[in-house]
């Protein structure tokens, strides 16, 4: 008894300390391979908590791993899924994670900094695309929408202290432009739950 204990605490530990990496991606068709040739490798260092992210190092990579989740997992969905409103909702995220993805780019590009635009998924990215993939019809919907609340949550935290608190530039204009269509996609997941 003290033994499982001690291990569900070391797990509820290790989970709570896992940072939350995420937001929008690169929107070129990854493959969600664990580190693209300019992934972030949060196993190295970890990123702040979203809701504390005010410099671009910080921001891009988090904003592009998510979204190439969103990408990723909702192109999954649509292969996947049976249920009509979840194959609508993920046609919506990857349409609008797509146009997000080229945004963040050209915003990288116009703030003319060293930042680089990730091209895969983290690690903690790709274990949940692991976990979709593995699903079977029966538990696909339930993870993927969980997740996609999960994602919802944790990037619409990172884009409202971003576009409160980040750098002036391009790229701070570009998340409060993409900040109510996240609010959006966040209600929309709710329904779904």
């Amino acid at each position: 008894m003290k033994r499982t204990t001690l291990i569900s605490t070391a797990a509820a530990a290790l989970l709570a300390a896992s940072v939350p990496a995420f937001a929008q991606s690169s929107g070129n068709g990854t493959t969600g391979k664990a580190m693209g040739e300019n992934a972030m490798d949060t196993d190295k260092a970890p990123a702040p908590a979203p809701e504390n992210v005010k410099s671009a190092k910080n921001f891009v990579p988090m904003a592009a791993t998510g979204n190439t989740f969103e990408i990723d997992s909702s192109n999954l969905a649509l292969t996947k899924s049976t249920d009509d409103a979840v194959r609508s909702f993920a046609k919506r995220m990857v349409e609008d994670h797509s146009d997000a993805a080229t945004g963040l780019k050209e915003a990288v590009r116009g703030s003319k900094t060293d930042v680089a635009v990730p091209t895969g998924l983290d690690a903690r990215h790709q274990q949940m695309m692991d976990t979709l993939n593995a699903d079977d019809e029966s538990a696909f919907d339930a993870d993927y929408v969980a997740m996609q609340h999960q994602a919802h949550v944790e990037t619409v935290a990172l884009f409202e202290a971003y576009a409160k608190n980040g750098e002036d530039g391009p790229i701070r204009t570009f998340a409060e432009k993409t900040l109510p269509t996240l609010k959006e996609h966040l209600q929309m997941v709710e329904k779904l739950k």
